[in-house]
């Protein structure tokens, strides 16, 4: 190795698998006087027997907190993009600071729902959003050509 390091095969104590470790790294476990193991005895010697605290959780494992987070980020993305996304974002404003505020609002996203305003023409904030099929987001839109008609007369 170009760091003059060497490496070295070793068996873990515990488990038997082989591996390849540097020889400074050996080195330097064995003058703390630590036996060399792998990382996954590691891990389970770590943690006595639990699981890992962030082993299950998270957005990663769970579907319905993913949709969450994806309707979350879409929303914020529009309201910071304004009249470049629809002129109907000029004004709107995204009022939740963490997705947790979202959730702790309306709860999980499930399957078929989108993040929804209440009001169309108020921000994505506490009280003015929901969960709600696309069925009742048709039935809640403003009437056709009402973003052109509201431009023309500003013009």
């Amino acid at each position: 190795m170009p760091n003059g390091n060497n490496k070295h095969e070793v068996q873990c104590p515990n488990c038997g698998e082989k591996r390849m470790v540097r020889s400074d790294v050996i080195a330097r476990v064995l003058g703390q006087g630590k036996p060399l193991i792998c990382k996954p005895c590691h891990n389970r010697m770590r943690f006595d027997g639990r699981d890992h605290p962030r082993k299950g959780t998270g957005v990663k494992n769970d579907p319905d907190l993913a949709r969450t987070q994806s309707s979350y980020y879409k929303a914020k993305q529009r309201c910071k993009m304004g009249e470049k996304h629809h002129a109907c974002y000029e004004q709107v404003e995204f009022k939740f600071g963490a997705l947790q505020e979202l959730v702790d609002c309306i709860g999980i996203r499930k399957e078929g729902m989108t993040l929804d305003r209440i009001d169309p023409l108020g921000h994505y904030e506490p009280g003015n959003v929901r969960w709600a099929t696309m069925a009742q987001q048709s039935a809640n839109r403003l009437p056709r050509g009402y973003w052109q008609k509201q431009n023309e007369a500003v013009t």
